[in-house]
């Protein structure tokens, strides 16, 4: 593509209040809010990367703004928000609305006003005869694990050399985040053998082992609190018994329990390992089952693992973050991003957006307009940046 001359400049409060009209609800498509995306964009771009994933309807896009040539920056954002259901809003979730300095709106905060500074600095991305590129990119699902940001990050990875910083816009009042911790779950059902209760011998409970596993789990969770003093809980790996479900009547032996936990995993600790060791518990279950009853099983089904994000101190995206804002050092957060996606692949990312968590996810979300000002100048500063 050959770049052209955008459409008139309209301000991220505007954009802002344009995309909080997209109900981009999680799982839902991305059809729409890409078109109008790309409508703001694509003529001005010097190159675009479509990523699907495997649910038709459901994209992620990225534009080149720039030379092909190496360092250059990405400024990331996912599309999708929560759901509003069970919420009471005093403002329609849908609709932005602006009273006292804030615009209020599902998205505003998380993390539709980074997306909009994004797009409105298209026509500045133009005028400034960019040295060296920035992308845009725009991601589907993250609030349900990250579930596009892999075929992004590993597309954008193959074809943007030397990347010096992937600054993914989460709602951290425009200070640099460079950790977090990951996030990993998973499904462990256990598979016994149905009988009458009156006759317990000839069945064997599911029930029984998922209440075990879980209590393990448990233990293991207390474990992970001894290793980390009270109060600096960023840096303590949890474990959560999310859910068990098994069992039918009280004169049924249970043939069938699913427990749901979840591992929130500090920076440097191995997910892996704990993930692995976590199994092993549960096949060592599996195996004292299929010694009463060969037909019973343990299985697992992964819902999402989500990197952590682990500070490096040499990289090149958390130097640029703190020139920037005038930092000493990064910071820590318990929320997972897609920063930690980015970094998984190589890229040296960090975290740094307008708005505060403390907003995101609530009913009446709101961004401040300052913070929106404040982002536009910061993009402004990257700009420059990559102009000389």
């Amino acid at each position: 593509m050959s770049p052209k001359i955008p459409q008139a400049f309209q301000s991220a409060k505007s954009i802002l209040c344009d995309l909080v009209r997209f109900e981009t609800v999680s799982g839902t498509s991305t059809d729409e809010i890409n078109a109008y995306i790309a409508s703001h964009c694509e003529a001005a771009a010097t190159d675009r990367i479509i990523a699907p994933g495997p649910v038709p309807g459901q994209q992620n896009i990225a534009f080149r703004f720039g030379p092909d040539v190496s360092g250059g920056l990405i400024l990331s954002g996912h599309t999708d928000v929560v759901p509003v259901q069970d919420q009471k809003w005093s403002h329609p979730p849908f609709v932005a609305t602006e009273r006292d300095g804030r615009i209020y709106g599902r998205g505003t905060c998380d993390m539709k006003g980074f997306l909009a500074s994004m797009i409105a600095a298209v026509p500045k991305l133009v005028d400034a005869k960019l040295k060296r590129p920035i992308w845009l990119a725009f991601t589907y699902d993250e609030e349900t694990g990250c579930l596009g940001a892999p075929y992004l990050a590993e597309e954008i990875a193959k074809q943007a050399t030397d990347i010096e910083a992937v600054i993914v816009g989460e709602p951290t009042e425009m200070s640099v985040v460079d950790q977090h911790k990951g996030a990993f779950v998973e499904y462990v059902t256990f598979n016994g053998v149905s009988a009458h209760s009156s006759l317990p011998w000839l069945g064997l409970s599911a029930n029984e082992y998922a209440i075990r596993f879980s209590a393990q789990l448990i233990t293991l969770n207390e474990e992970f609190s001894q290793e980390v003093p009270v109060g600096e809980g960023d840096r303590m790996t949890t474990l959560n018994l999310a859910q068990i479900n098994g069992g039918t009547a009280h004169n049924i032996i249970s043939d069938k329990c699913r427990v749901m936990w979840s591992l929130r995993c500090a920076p440097g600790q191995d997910a892996d390992a704990i993930v692995q060791r976590i199994r092993a518990m549960a096949r060592a279950l599996e195996a004292e089952m299929q010694r009463h009853a060969t037909e019973a099983s343990v299985e697992f089904e992964t819902v999402f693992d989500v990197p952590p994000l682990a500070a490096n101190t040499a990289s090149t995206a958390l130097r640029l973050g703190l020139g920037m804002t005038g930092q000493n050092a990064g910071q820590s957060v318990n929320y997972g991003t897609e920063a930690g996606v980015y970094q998984k692949v190589g890229l040296p990312t960090i975290i740094c957006g307008p708005g505060s968590i403390e907003q995101a996810h609530k009913p009446d979300e709101w961004i401040a307009v300052q913070q929106l000002d404040a982002c536009d100048s910061f993009i402004e500063r990257l700009i420059a940046h990559q102009s000389v």
